[in-house]
């Protein structure tokens, strides 16, 4: 179970990321899960729901009224047939696809060997962002998230502003834009991604990750580069354009 501590900043955090159009994804499991599932659906932000089991049931049956608000703000997601039950190994199997849908993930509270170290592990594998909210030393709910800032495999996190300003997300509504660089300098590097990306009105992140034969972090870097260079574009759902 999550301390009142974690419960609180996953809701604060859920209620700040309102403001930029941000779309919760979960696991619909106890704890930080439901908490940012039930916050989520009370604003009317979209969500979704990554199960480890079919649709036939909802697992745990206490959430069942959630998931049911869930489906006509987002829905609910499992690769698992329709009467497949939920086994305990198809849980950390489904962490894989959380990861996966995700720009960037936030673990609020977590033991060290935590189902959400895998998540963390996965999201790395991916190049997605990881976050993560500091406890107390020697509080169990918080070791994890504590090894993860310690070993540079996650961003302290504060405030949903802390998310945004690093994912470069702006406030529903303004405009604010980078300058696009009329002649910018590029690398042989940035020239060969950009003629890739340039080949199509846009592409998705792992067809870019394919055709690029980069490493995740390699790629990420570049593009990091690129979008502060105002020479490409993030569209919704890890897609790029160049810029107009």
């Amino acid at each position: 179970q999550p301390s009142e501590y974690g419960k609180a900043i996953c809701e604060e955090i859920v209620e700040g990321l309102q403001a930029f159009g941000a779309l919760v994804v979960s696991g619909l499991a106890f704890g930080i899960d439901i908490t940012a599932h039930r916050k989520a659906t009370a604003l009317g932000m979209p969500n979704i729901g990554v199960l480890g089991h079919g649709l036939a049931n909802i697992y745990p049956s206490q959430h069942r009224s959630i998931a049911l608000k869930m489906i006509e703000q987002g829905g609910l997601l499992t690769e698992y047939p329709h009467d497949t039950q939920p086994d305990r190994e198809h849980f950390p199997m489904r962490n894989r696809i959380i990861a996966g849908l995700c720009d960037a993930l936030l673990v609020v509270e977590t033991a060290a060997t935590g189902g959400s170290m895998i998540s963390a592990g996965l999201a790395d594998q991916y190049g997605r962002e990881t976050f993560a909210v500091p406890g107390r030393v020697r509080d169990a709910k918080s070791t994890g998230c504590n090894l993860l800032v310690k070993n540079n495999r996650a961003r302290l996190v504060e405030s949903a502003s802390d998310i945004a300003t690093v994912m470069r997300w702006e406030e529903t509504g303004r405009q604010t834009g980078i300058q696009p660089q009329l002649f910018p300098d590029l690398s042989p590097a940035e020239s060969q991604l950009i003629a890739i990306i340039r080949a199509q009105p846009e592409i998705p992140i792992d067809q870019l990750t394919l055709a690029s034969r980069l490493s995740p972090g390699e790629l990420a870097s570049l593009i990091l580069e690129l979008e502060f260079k105002g020479v490409i574009r993030t569209l919704p759902g890890k897609r790029y354009m160049v810029s107009a």
